[in-house]
């Protein structure tokens, strides 16, 4: 009903403003098999056989309305319908974030491992003004320069290891940000959840200095006060980039922690490209059994240890064809995972992949819990 209302809003809207129309999309579908990992039985796989199908198809609409060069609103509607043998927690679509203030989201069918759903996960008014800009609604906000990890993006950052996810949860939230200079401005952010006293806050400052971009941002998120800073620039011929934060809970000490990357990147060749990150998880642990395996599948964090490392490459074949190729590993408990892939643009808007995620670990170890996959994907843009 409230997606209903929504889009008659919107719709009301473009009839009765003078506005211009813009509407874009695409289409994705990725069939995988997934291989019975170690934990099947801490997965809820009851099933005895050992490899176990999984198709999700996505259709996102992305309709824009432009009321002048300064103003508009702007929407993302997806549709998704997911067939799986057994529950994925890194599978789309689980329902409001905890950056979400208002439910969007519609389950129509659950049965027979089939589920269909529908969900607004972008929806925000926009102005420019001479001085900056101001969106309300929901929005994704991205802070932190990191190619893998960024410590410093606190609204519903992607895991690294969830292929099937192409964009981030929108938050509800009412953001600024002022203009300073060419290369300068100050952003600040409220953002509104279920419990609206529960509420998040921060600003960001950005600008340059002597050919680094830097900033530091600072705020109250999930009752802790976080602050952090990240740079990027050039080390030689290569990009060097690097972000933290600090986080502080005043009536539980013994819970703050720091969190930070570092990496490197190099364009080797027009065709080869590839990166080097190092994460530091003060969150985490080096005890698997302290794991926090329920936040991880709530998607409330991204890793669970302290320690981790990954090496990712692409490269060029044909001006169609890229491959990638790549590691990341606990370097604390020694599991990981290879993956892989193959793109191939058949045609200016649309994309077929074929790829896999290897993952290795003992019992209990951080990617002891993923499955193993291989996946064909599809993605027709509109």
């Amino acid at each position: 009903m409230k997606i209903r209302i929504l889009i008659f809003l919107l719709s009301i809207i473009a009839v009765t403003a003078q506005t211009t129309f813009d509407f874009s999309g695409y289409l994705y579908d990725v069939p995988t098999f997934y291989l019975k990992p170690a934990s099947a039985e801490f997965l809820g796989m009851k099933s005895g056989e050992d490899v176990y199908p999984m198709n999700l198809t996505r259709l996102r609409l992305r309709p824009t309305l432009n009321f002048s060069e300064n103003s508009r609103i702007t929407m993302q509607y997806e549709a998704d319908v997911l067939y799986s043998k057994f529950p994925l927690f890194l599978s789309e679509g689980t329902g409001m974030t905890n950056r979400q203030a208002v439910d969007l989201h519609q389950r129509f069918y659950n049965e027979n491992n089939l589920t269909a759903q529908y969900f607004i996960d972008v929806l925000y008014y926009k102005h420019i003004f001479d001085f900056g800009e101001v969106v309300f609604g929901r929005q994704v906000i991205s802070w932190g320069v990191g190619r893998i990890w960024q410590p410093t993006d606190l609204f519903n950052p992607l895991n690294p290891a969830n292929f099937s996810k192409l964009e981030k949860d929108g938050a509800d939230a009412l953001s600024a940000k002022f203009f300073i200079g060419d290369f300068t401005d100050l952003e600040m952010v409220c953002n509104f959840r279920e419990n609206i006293k529960d509420y998040n806050y921060g600003a960001r400052f950005r600008t340059n200095f002597s050919e680094y971009d830097v900033s530091v941002m600072g705020g109250y998120f999930d009752k802790k006060v976080i602050v952090g800073a990240d740079f990027t620039g050039n080390f030689f011929n290569a990009g060097l980039r690097g972000e933290g934060t600090y986080s502080y809970n005043p009536k539980v000490t013994d819970s703050n922690y720091v969190r930070f990357i570092l990496g490197l990147d190099y364009q080797f060749t027009s065709e080869l490209y590839a990166l080097l990150e190092y994460q530091f998880n003060g969150r985490g642990t080096a005890c698997k059994e302290c794991y926090d395996i329920i936040s991880l599948m709530r998607g409330e964090i991204q890793n669970v240890g302290l320690n981790y490392i990954t090496i990712q490459s692409n490269y060029k074949i044909h001006p169609l064809v890229t491959i990638n190729a790549g590691t990341t590993m606990n370097i604390n408990d020694q599991s990981g995972y290879f993956n892989a892939g193959i793109t191939y643009s058949i045609l200016e808007s649309l994309n077929l992949s074929l790829g896999g995620m290897y993952f290795l670990g003992s019992g209990k170890d951080e990617f002891w819990y993923y499955p193993s996959a291989v996946y064909l994907s599809g993605q027709w843009f509109y």
